[in-house]
């Protein structure tokens, strides 16, 4: 029978290999141009947005 410590073990296996996959996950390809949510120029944009606006949190006010 497993003790605490086994089945700490195991659940600590469990999410490491499951963070590992994640992280594998294929980047998608960006192209430069405007950003069709704010209208900012950026370097990369991803099925149209830039990555502020991609963002599942609101973004802050800008400081200037």
């Amino acid at each position: 029978m497993a003790d605490q410590i086994d089945l700490a073990q195991h659940y600590e296996d469990m999410m490491r290999a499951n963070a590992i996959r994640a992280a594998r996950q294929p980047v998608p390809a960006g192209v430069p141009g405007e950003c069709g949510d704010c209208g900012d120029d950026s370097p990369r944009l991803v099925g149209g947005r830039c990555a502020p606006c991609r963002e599942p949190n609101p973004r802050l006010p800008r400081r200037f």
